[in-house]
C-alpha cells in the first residue's frame, strides 16, 4: 500500500507540473497574442509600411525594429522605417496601442517623426521603460511630471541628481519655465539648453553651480536681466545669445571670471556701457555682444595692453568715440554699426570691419544719422563737425545754382506716384483700418527702434523687421517710406484683407498709419520665413551642411501655394490676381504650412481679355513674372507658379527670379528634360539631394510634367488653378491617366472634361473641394464686425472667357 501510495502521489506530482507548463504556454501564447494586435494597431497609427512589419509574419522573427525575449515584445526601434504615403502626410504622436507591451523596455524613435506632446500616461503605464530615446522626433509641448514615475528610466528626485555632470537636452522643442530645481545638480559641469523655447527668467540658481564649465541657454525666448554670475570660478564658455535678456552689466560681474575663454551675449536687449574688465580676462579669447544697445567710448587700454581677444564682435550696438590703436593687436574685429567717427588706422584695418559707422571712408552712415545721433548724445567729434560745415556749404551752393536755372527750388517737392498723385494726397485717401491699430511706440520698441539686427529684408514694397510685443507675440512689421516707395502698394494691400479671408494667406494683424512718411503693416511672425530662405536649412551636425526640404514637405507646400491661388481665382468676386508670385511670397510656420504673402501688387483680372496676344511686352522675356503689369490675368499666376514647382523639383529655388537672361535659359533647359515618354530624362534635372522612393518617382514626375503645363506660352492653354490643386492631391495620376496635361493643343474646355467628366477624377474632385471648403473661407470680417459676402463659385468661362477668334487663333500658332 505505500509503494502504491507513493507512485500515486509521483503520477499526481507529474500531471500538475504538465498542467502548470501548459497553462503558462497558453498564457503566454495569450500574451503573445495580444501584443501583436497591438502591433498591428501600432503599424496603423504611425502608417508603417507593411514590407517592414508584414501582417503574416512573426513580429519577433521578422519585423523590422522589434525586440523580443522569450516571445514576449521587450524593444522597439521605429528609426529607420519606412512610412506609407499617410503616414508621410500624417505624422503624429499616435502611439497609445504600446501601453499592452508590458515587457517593454526600450523604445527609440530617433529621426521618425512624432509631431505632438509626450501623452502624460507614459509615466503611469509603462513601468518597464529604461530607454527613451525622441531625439529628432519634432516631439513639442513641455515633459511631462509623469515621467518621474518612471523608476527605471527617470528617477522621481531628477533634480537631487547630485553626481549628474552633463546634460544636453539642446534642440527640441521644450518650452515653459527653466526649473530652479536644477540648481540642485551640485556635480555638473555641462550644461546645454539651447535651441528650445524656454522662456521666462533666468533662474539665479544656475550661476550658483560651482563647478560649472560650460553653460549654454542660447536660442530661447528668456527674458529679464541676467543674474549675478560671480560664482561661476571655473566657467570656460557662456553662450546667452538670441534671448530677450535686457539690463546693464556692472564692472563687478566677470571679475572672478578668470577661466572664461568664450562669451556670447549677441542679439539680446542689454543696455549702458560694457564692463571694462572684459578686456583685462588672462584667458578670454572670443566675445561677441553683438546686436545688443550698449554704448560708450572704447576703453583706453594702454600702450602695455595685450590683446588675448582673438575675435572681438562688437558691432549693431551704440558705441561711438575715436577708434583705439590697440584694436590692431586683435586677431578678428568686427564694429561695424555703430558711431564711431575719425579718421581709419591706416593700413592696419585688414581685420576689423568698420561698416556703418562716421567714419571717414567708405560704406558709412549718412551724415545726418551722425549728427542726430551725436547730438542726442550730447557730444559732437570734431572731425565730424568739419564734415558738417562742409557738406552743409555744397548743399547751399548746389541749391542756389538750381534756383538760378529754374527760377525755383525744389527743396518742397512731393512725392509724385506713377500716375501723378503726390504721397501727401495719397496719404490722404480714406483708406480701410483693418485689424488692430498699433501705435508707432510700440512698434518701435518691439524692433528695438527698427535695428538692422531685427531686419528679415529689403522687399521692393517696404521693409520686413522681426518685433516681439510686450505680451509675447512674436510679429512681422512691413515699413513703407511713402517718399521713398509707391504708398499705392500699402494702401491696396489695406484694402485687400479688408475684403478676403482665407488661412493660405498670411496672418495681418494690423497697422500704424499715424505717421507722415512712413506707413507699418503688422503680421504675426512665420518662424520658417519665405521658401526662398527656408529651403535649404543647416543640419544639427557642426560641419555647417545643409539639407534641403524633402518630397513630402515640397508636395505639401505646392499644393498650399495652390489652395490660396485656388481661393483668390475662383472663389473671389471679382477674381483676384496675385501679380507677385515667387519664392520670396510663399511663406512658411513652423509646420512649413503655406501662407502667401506679398499683396502690393494684387489686382481683380481685367473683365475682358487683351486684344493682342503679348501678355508680357518688349523688352521683356515672354512669360516672365513681372509686377504691377495691368495685362496681367490669372492665367500670369499659373505662369508663375509653374516656375515654382519646376524649382521644387529641381531644387533651384528662387532660380526663376534671378537675371531675366539667367532665368530664361534655365527655364528652357529644364522644360527640354521633362517629357511623358521619357521618365529617366527627369533625372537629369532632379535636384540630387532629394531622395525618392521608388513609389515617389511618379508624383515627382507628374508634378513636372503639371508645371510643364503651366508654363505654356499661350495662356489660353494653361490649366486653371483649381485643376492644377485636383491634379496636385495625386500627382502620380497626371502620368497613369494622362488627359489634357500631357497635350500641347489642349484648351481650358477640355481641362473641364478632364476633370469633371472622367470617372477617374470624379470622386477624388469632389473629396478635394470638400476639404477646400473646410479649410478655407469666401467671407470675412470688416472692421465693424459685420460679415460681408465677398465671393461665389463662379464657372471657368466667366473667370477666363474665351477669346476672341483673331486672338484665339493667333495664340493657337504660338504655342
Amino acid at each position: 500500500m505505500g509503494a502504491q501510495r507513493l507512485l500515486m502521489l509521483l503520477v499526481a506530482n507529474v500531471l500538475f507540473i504538465a498542467c502548470s507548463q501548459q497553462l503558462q504556454l497558453l498564457a503566454l501564447k495569450s500574451e503573445a497574442a495580444i501584443e501583436r494586435l497591438a502591433l498591428l494597431d501600432l503599424r496603423s497609427s504611425l502608417g508603417i509600411r507593411a514590407a517592414d512589419w508584414h501582417k503574416k509574419s512573426d513580429p519577433c522573427k521578422s519585423w523590422v525594429g522589434v525586440e523580443c525575449q522569450s516571445g514576449r515584445v521587450t524593444g522597439l526601434r521605429l528609426h529607420g522605417l519606412r512610412r506609407s504615403k499617410w503616414g508621410r502626410l500624417n505624422p503624429r504622436f499616435s502611439v497609445d496601442s504600446i501601453v499592452n507591451l508590458t515587457m517593454l523596455s526600450s523604445f527609440n524613435s530617433s529621426g521618425f517623426l512624432l509631431p505632438g506632446s509626450i501623452p502624460s500616461w507614459f509615466g503611469y503605464r509603462l513601468s518597464a521603460l529604461q530607454v527613451l530615446d525622441l531625439c529628432s522626433s519634432s516631439v513639442s509641448g513641455s515633459i511631462p511630471e509623469s515621467l518621474g514615475n518612471m523608476m527605471r528610466l527617470v528617477p522621481p528626485e531628477l533634480y537631487f541628481l547630485r553626481n549628474l555632470v552633463s546634460l544636453d537636452l539642446s534642440t527640441n522643442r521644450l518650452n515653459g519655465m527653466i526649473s530652479s530645481g536644477m540648481g540642485n545638480f551640485s556635480e555638473i559641469k555641462y550644461l546645454n539648453l539651447s535651441d528650445n523655447g524656454f522662456s521666462s527668467v533666468v533662474p539665479a540658481e544656475l550661476f550658483f553651480l560651482f563647478k560649472m564649465v560650460e553653460l549654454d541657454l542660447s536660442s530661447n525666448s528668456l527674458s529679464g536681466t541676467l543674474p549675478e554670475v560671480r560664482h561661476l570660478v571655473n566657467l570656460q564658455k557662456m553662450n546667452l545669445g538670441s534671448n530677450y535678456l535686457e539690463g546693464s552689466l556692472s564692472k563687478e560681474t566677470f571679475f572672478s571670471l578668470v577661466q572664461l575663454e568664450s562669451l556670447v551675449l549677441r542679439n539680446n536687449r542689454f543696455h549702458g556701457a560694457l564692463p571694462n574688465v572684459l578686456w583685462i580676462l588672462p584667458k578670454l579669447h572670443f566675445l561677441d555682444v553683438s546686436g545688443n544697445q550698449f554704448t560708450g567710448r572704447l576703453p583706453d587700454l594702454g600702450s602695455n595692453f595685450n590683446a588675448t581677444i582673438k575675435v572681438f564682435n562688437l558691432s549693431w550696438n551704440l558705441f561711438y568715440g575715436t577708434l583705439a590703436v590697440q584694436l590692431v593687436k586683435f586677431g578678428s574685429v568686427d564694429l561695424s554699426g555703430n558711431y564711431f567717427e575719425g579718421v581709419s588706422l591706416g593700413s592696419n584695418l585688414t581685420k576689423i570691419q568698420l561698416m556703418r559707422n562716421c567714419l571717414q571712408m567708405g560704406n558709412q552712415r549718412s551724415l545726418e544719422e551722425c549728427r542726430s545721433f551725436y547730438a542726442d548724445q550730447g557730444v559732437f567729434g570734431g572731425v565730424l563737425l568739419l564734415v558738417v560745415l562742409v557738406v552743409i556749404m555744397w548743399v547751399i551752393q548746389r541749391s542756389c545754382r538750381h534756383v538760378e536755372v529754374n527760377g525755383a527750388t525744389n527743396a518742397n517737392a512731393k512725392h509724385v506716384s506713377k500716375d501723378g498723385t503726390s504721397a501727401s494726397t495719397m496719404a490722404s485717401v480714406d483708406v480701410p483700418h483693418v485689424g488692430k491699430s498699433f501705435t508707432y511706440e510700440q512698434l518701435a520698441q518691439s524692433t528695438s527702434n527698427f535695428n538692422e539686427k531685427f531686419l528679415i529684408k529689403n522687399g521692393h514694397s517696404g521693409d520686413l523687421y522681426r518685433g516681439r510685443m510686450d505680451s509675447g507675440t512674436h510679429i512681422t512689421v512691413k515699413k513703407v517710406d511713402v517718399h521713398v516707395l509707391n504708398n499705392e502698394s500699402y494702401v491696396s494691400e489695406l484694402k485687400f484683407f479688408d475684403t478676403v479671408s482665407h488661412p493660405r494667406l498670411v496672418p495681418f494683424l494690423g497697422h500704424c498709419l499715424d505717421q507722415d512718411n512712413q506707413k507699418f503693416l503688422v503680421y504675426k511672425y512665420l518662424p520658417n520665413g519665405d521658401l526662398a530662405k527656408s529651403f535649404n536649412r543647416k543640419t544639427s551636425g557642426t560641419d555647417g551642411d545643409l539639407q534641403s526640404l524633402d518630397w513630402i514637405t515640397r508636395l505639401k507646400i505646392a499644393t498650399g501655394v495652390a489652395e490660396g491661388l485656388s481661393y483668390l481665382h475662383h472663389e473671389c468676386n471679382p477674381p483676384l490676381v496675385h501679380g507677385d508670385l515667387k519664392a520670396t511670397s510663399i511663406i512658411l510656420d513652423d509646420n512649413f504650412e503655406v501662407r502667401l504673402g506679398s499683396f502690393g501688387e494684387v489686382h481683380a483680372q481685367p473683365e475682358s481679355p487683351p486684344t493682342s496676344i503679348p501678355e508680357f511686352t518688349n523688352p521683356r522675356t515672354p512669360g516672365q513674372c513681372l509686377s504691377g503689369l495691368s495685362l496681367t490675368t490669372c492665367a500670369h499666376d499659373v505662369y508663375c507658379f509653374g516656375k515654382i514647382m519646376l524649382e521644387l523639383v529641381t531644387g533651384k529655388v528662387g532660380m526663376s527670379d534671378s537675371d531675366e537672361t539667367i532665368a530664361k535659359e534655365w527655364l528652357e533647359q529644364m522644360l527640354s528634360y521633362i517629357s511623358i515618354s521619357d521618365k529617366e530624362k527627369l533625372s537629369k534635372i532632379l535636384d540630387p539631394s532629394l531622395m525618392v522612393d521608388d513609389d515617389l518617382q511618379e508624383e515627382v514626375w507628374g508634378m513636372a510634367l503639371i508645371a510643364r503645363s503651366c508654363l505654356r506660352p499661350n495662356p489660353s492653354k494653361r490649366p486653371l488653378m483649381k485643376h492644377i490643386l485636383r491634379a496636385l492631391e495625386n500627382p502620380w495620376k497626371v502620368v497613369r491617366d494622362g488627359g489634357p496635361w500631357l497635350r500641347t493643343t489642349s484648351s481650358r474646355k477640355s481641362w473641364a472634361a478632364a476633370f469633371f467628366s472622367s470617372s477617374s477624377w470624379r470622386q477624388n474632385s469632389s473629396e478635394g473641394n470638400a476639404a477646400f471648403r473646410r479649410s478655407g473661407t469666401s467671407g470675412s470680417h470688416s472692421s465693424s464686425g459685420q460679415e460681408r459676402q465677398t465671393s461665389r463659385k463662379k464657372l471657368s468661362s466667366e473667370i477666363f472667357p474665351e477669346p476672341a477668334d483673331a486672338w484665339f487663333l493667333e495664340s493657337q500658332n504660338q504655342d
